[in-house]
This record gives C-alpha cells, sequence and structure tokens, in this order.
C-alpha cells in the first residue's frame, strides 16, 4: 500500500525563549542553537512582550549562522507595545494550498541558530517571551 500511517514517535514540541532587552543600540541579544539537532519547520509563533521596552525598539528575529542578524521571523514590531501584548508572529491562515502565493512557516536547519538582534534602537526595560511551535522534518 502506497500510503500509510506513520508511526514515528511524536514530531513537534514548542519552544520559548526568555527576551530581556539591553542597552546597545544594535547587536546580538542572544541566540539558540537548534534544540533537535535536524531540520525543523517553524510554523507558529507568539511574542508575549511582560514589560514594553522603553523607545519604539525593533528586534530582528530569525534563523541564521551564530552571531548574525536575521529577520526571517520578526523584522517591524516595536517592542514598545502596552504591558500584556500578545502578537502572532508566525501563523497558518491560508485558506487552502491554492490560495497560498508563498509557504507560511519557517525552515530551521540542524546547525543553524535563532537569533535576536537590537536593531539601531536600545531595548532597555523590556521582557519578553517568544514562543515558536515546530514539527521535526526529519
Amino acid at each position: 500500500m502506497p500510503v500509510t500511517l506513520s508511526t514515528d514517535d511524536a514530531k513537534t514540541g514548542w519552544l520559548k525563549v526568555h527576551i530581556v532587552g539591553e542597552a546597545a543600540a544594535a547587536g546580538l541579544l542572544g541566540e539558540v542553537y537548534n534544540p533537535e539537532g535536524v531540520l525543523l519547520h517553524i510554523n507558529r509563533g507568539f511574542v508575549y512582550i511582560a514589560t514594553p521596552a522603553g523607545l519604539a525598539s525593533v528586534l530582528l528575529v530569525g534563523i541564521g549562522a551564530t552571531g548574525v542578524s536575521s529577520n526571517t521571523i520578526l523584522a517591524t514590531l516595536a517592542f514598545n507595545q502596552a504591558a500584556g501584548t500578545v502578537w502572532n508572529v508566525v501563523g497558518m491562515d491560508r485558506a487552502s494550498e491554492a490560495a497560498a502565493s508563498t509557504p507560511w512557516g519557517v525552515l530551521w536547519p540542524a546547525t543553524s541558530y535563532l537569533t535576536i538582534t537590537n536593531s539601531a534602537q536600545v531595548s532597555t526595560g523590556l521582557i519578553a517571551d517568544l514562543y515558536l511551535q515546530y514539527i521535526r522534518l526529519a
């Protein structure tokens, strides 16, 4: 039979990344190495801003090499939103494959990093959590 139900172990999980702002106007806030060591598809993500940044800080969040800024997940969200704000940053809201002009989600290669960078503005005072749901593709 060409189609069968997979009996593999569960291949999905959530990752929570705690973010604390800093006074550097530009530069890497931190990075997280791929936690599974295999190709992942990030299919859902949220940012919870517990305490906003004092200024209109924009953090760049994405997948890339160690120490390299990337904006494949976030590029324009100002982190001085009201405390308790939640933003959907990766979603699956296309009606169908036919309606999709670009794929939703982000691929995270086995040997790369989730990087978070200040983009030309300090993020002092910021306390936030980034939640990412992923599926193991390998």
